[in-house]
């Protein structure tokens, strides 16, 4: 079927597709898609047609080559350009020239820089820079007025594949001009108190993600996610995992469905039962006095919660009929954390059960109420932990019998 489908989509000139056994574009096309093999990729072919589009380029380890002695000139009327996973490592500086590209893609690419020429490219919607090398936008980025996307981060994981870190990219002043921009994700906030304001004319946001927040720009950081009256999703990051003060929003974001906050928490935030969309809740580092359950269980909407470092004390309570719709719980890093208990008609749904590390846990007993689990990960649990609930002679096995699949990390 896949050989019918891209033999009509030559045919059309839709689409033509060079891989290890086809070496040579042919005809007129409109999309290219380079896969594999691309030491012998005629260039000088893409290079004559004037009609092409986009060009895709997927498991490919020459790209030096094929940029060299190629001018961005000759394809102007590019819609889009996706490099992800090329190993690319810089970007010709001519590519202002394509004035009618949409897309750019330099997701995981080794590109350190964007050329200046950047800000020529005033009908570019979507610039992806997820887990490149590039830590600085051009200040001509502000130029882009259609731009609606800024994608630019990357996270640093350890062995149990949870994030430790998060990197941003930094952006100068005047990105309050582009008023068209949707996603904004992640940007460094230690650029100055003005970007942070700026941060409040971009009213037509719907994600946006700040890493290394300094408590003194907290309040104008408040002020700014009071006007965004769209945001559906906020991440934040305080520097150094300080302490992060953010009750003064005014008007909180009514649609925002993804919660993320890395930092410490005087207390949980006053405004967070109004937010009856939310899905997703990370808290990261927050160490509470208290035990957050008793507010968090009565979002009604939750569906994924993570909580790491949030609590110091010996026990979590979920009460009665809390959380009805939760399908994913997390908790790590809780140091003292002793006992998980549960009241029947709590977690009525709960499938994926994550714990660890918790060194002084001892076993939830209460798992065996929670007959929707299909998924429980231990992470860095001690080893009589661990082996109480071995199928062979376990003692505590009749806790976790009924799930399918149980891991130890």
């Amino acid at each position: 079927m896949r050989e019918i489908i891209l033999k009509k989509a030559e045919e059309l000139s839709f689409c033509h597709v060079l891989g290890d056994e086809d070496s040579s574009f042919n005809g007129k096309f409109r999309r290219g898609s380079v896969q594999k093999g691309t030491n012998t990729i005629p260039m000088e072919t893409i290079h004559r047609n004037a009609q092409i589009r986009s060009l895709l380029l997927f498991d490919i380890d020459a790209v030096p080559k094929l940029l060299t002695g190629i001018s961005f000139t000759n394809f102007e009327l590019f819609k889009v350009l996706d490099f992800e996973d090329a190993p690319l490592y810089s970007v010709p500086e001519d590519l202002g020239n394509l004035f009618h590209l949409r897309f750019l893609s330099l997701r995981r690419t080794k590109v350190k820089m964007l050329p200046k020429s950047i800000g020529k490219l005033q009908n570019l919607q979507t610039l992806d820079l997820k887990y490149s090398l590039v830590d600085v936008l051009p200040v001509e980025i502000t130029k882009l007025k259609k731009l609606r996307h800024i994608l630019a981060y990357s996270y640093q994981l350890n062995p149990e594949g949870r994030f430790l870190t998060t990197r941003g990219v930094h952006i100068g002043e005047g990105i309050g001009s582009m008023l068209d921009l949707q996603k904004l994700c992640y940007v460094e906030a230690n650029n100055g108190r003005g970007l942070i304001e700026e941060l409040g004319k971009l009213r037509q946001l719907r994600r946006l993600g700040i890493v290394n927040l300094m408590e003194e720009d907290e309040p104008s950081m408040c002020a700014s996610i009071s006007n965004m009256k769209y945001l559906e999703s906020l991440i934040i990051f305080s520097k150094d995992d300080g302490i992060l003060n953010l009750q003064t929003i005014s008007d909180p974001p009514r649609y925002l469905r993804t919660l993320g906050l890395q930092g410490g928490l005087s207390r949980l935030l006053d405004w967070l039962p109004v937010l009856q969309n939310l899905v997703h809740v990370v808290l990261v580092n927050s160490r509470l006095s208290y035990d957050p359950m008793e507010v968090l269980q009565s979002l009604p909407n939750i569906l994924d919660l993570s909580l790491s470092n949030v609590h110091g004390g010996e026990c979590f309570c979920l009460a009665e009929l809390g959380f009805q719709k939760l399908k994913v719980l997390c908790l790590s890093d809780m140091k003292r954390l002793k006992t998980l208990k549960i009241h029947e008609g709590a977690l009525p749904v709960l499938e994926c059960l994550e714990i660890g590390p918790c060194p002084q846990m001892e076993v939830p007993s209460v798992i065996c109420l929670l007959k929707t689990l299909t998924r429980i990960d231990f992470f860095c649990m001690p080893r009589e932990f661990a082996c109480s609930m071995l199928p062979q002679d376990g003692q505590n096995y009749h806790i976790v019998e009924h799930v399918p699949n149980v891991f130890f990390h």
